[in-house]
């Protein structure tokens, strides 16, 4: 595999013998991977598959992760023939676990600006840190999706995997939005949901999910990363989660939340996390973990070049004037395929924010009804 030497250096590259070992069947996804990236001549690859088997801030304690098992699975689903995706191998693990996390923060930074999407096969929930990092310094202001059973922002000396959320938030205040998806009420004590308020971060339950998981499109579409704990979905389905639970995503669940993540013109990055080895590549996690990144792949082959990969020309212009509170909202619907935006005045700012609605939020914003995630966005936009 031909990489640039900045980021080869951090790779244990994977070798196509290795990799047809997954798969041998065409039209395949093991059989159809775009295996000799040149990322100093051009950028070929749109997606970047990579395993990072660290987790020694895992909270309480380290476990075996293996991004292999993961593979076995993932290369015997179908293929697409719309995407050049290549396996960039395993992350080389550092001689500390900062060390790990500035390798993850350089290579999703380097990958992002180029261009390429990287799919991370992860170990513990605390690598969501080095990849946020990575991704503002590519991007600068970023808003991320976290599917996950509770709120991991336990106070704690070091980063663990239950307490990175705090470190972002801390350390990003003002430049990251975050947004939680799939929390349990029973693992999220109101303490920690009063202290999420205070930064202005979105919450989503699994009741919300199970109510109507079509009402999360929207927020996905605004997500430049999400970050998905395989803990979030429920022992049954997810047995080796490094922290399962009797409760939690149906599998369905699961994968339509990657699909609608993929599907976002936005997102430039996609993490899974804490699956347990099981030392066997036949482990329903692993299996389930695959169908979920390829939910995510599925998405991204399906997108629609809506905003903001193109601009609102071309889209139906609404003007919708509220009550109250007083003021004149701009709506642009995609005839193509009826999504909505809403544009927003913005007070301390120049200029105007966007962001994703539904049809659904549209109809009830006309009859001065203002549904409870667009009053979240009118919160965060002083409106």
């Amino acid at each position: 595999m031909i990489l640039n030497s900045d980021i080869a250096q951090y790779l244990d590259t994977a070798r196509p013998d290795n990799l047809r070992q997954f798969s041998t069947q065409e039209e395949f996804l093991g059989s159809q991977l775009f295996a000799e990236p040149d990322l100093q001549k051009s950028i070929d690859v749109q997606v970047a598959i990579i395993g990072v088997d660290e987790t020694r801030n895992a909270y309480p304690m380290p476990y075996i992760a293996k991004a292999d098992n993961v593979r076995y699975w993932l290369y015997q689903l179908s293929g697409f023939n719309n995407l050049k995706i290549s396996d960039f191998g395993n992350l080389k693990l550092g001689n500390s676990p900062a060390d790990t996390y500035s390798a993850v923060s350089y290579l999703t930074e380097s990958l992002v600006k180029s261009g390429v999407i990287p799919i991370y096969i992860c170990g513990s929930h605390d690598l969501t840190l080095p990849i946020v990092e990575g991704m503002w310094k590519a991007c600068g202001e970023i808003e991320i999706g976290i599917i996950d059973s509770c709120f991991d922002i336990l106070e704690s000396a070091n980063t663990n995997s239950r307490s990175y959320l705090l470190d972002i938030l801390r350390i990003h205040t003002g430049s990251v939005h975050s947004n939680l998806i799939g929390s349990q009420n029973y693992f999220t004590p109101q303490s920690q949901s009063d202290l999420l308020d205070e930064y202005g971060v979105d919450k989503y339950r699994l009741g919300v999910v199970r109510n109507d998981i079509n009402c999360l499109e929207p927020v996905f579409r605004d997500c430049d990363m999400v970050s998905f704990d395989a803990g979030a979905v429920r022992q049954a389905d997810m047995p080796a989660a490094h922290q399962p639970s009797p409760n939690g995503l149906y599998t369905e669940e699961a994968c339509q939340l990657a699909n609608f993540a993929g599907l976002s013109d936005r997102s430039k990055a996609f993490g899974i996390f804490g699956v347990v080895s099981r030392n066997t590549p036949l482990e329903i996690s692993a299996h389930l973990t695959a169908q979920i990144i390829w939910h995510y792949i599925y998405g991204m082959s399906q997108r629609e070049n809506d905003y903001p990969a193109c601009n609102f020309d071309g889209y139906k212009k609404i003007f919708v004037n509220l009550d109250a509170p007083n003021i004149s909202l701009v709506f642009y619907q995609n005839p193509k395929n009826n999504r909505f935006w809403i544009e927003l005045p913005q007070k301390n700012k120049a200029g105007s924010a966007v962001a994703s609605c539904s049809k659904t939020d549209y109809i009830a914003l006309v009859n001065n009804e203002i549904p409870e995630r667009i009053k979240k966005v009118f919160m965060r936009y002083n409106i």
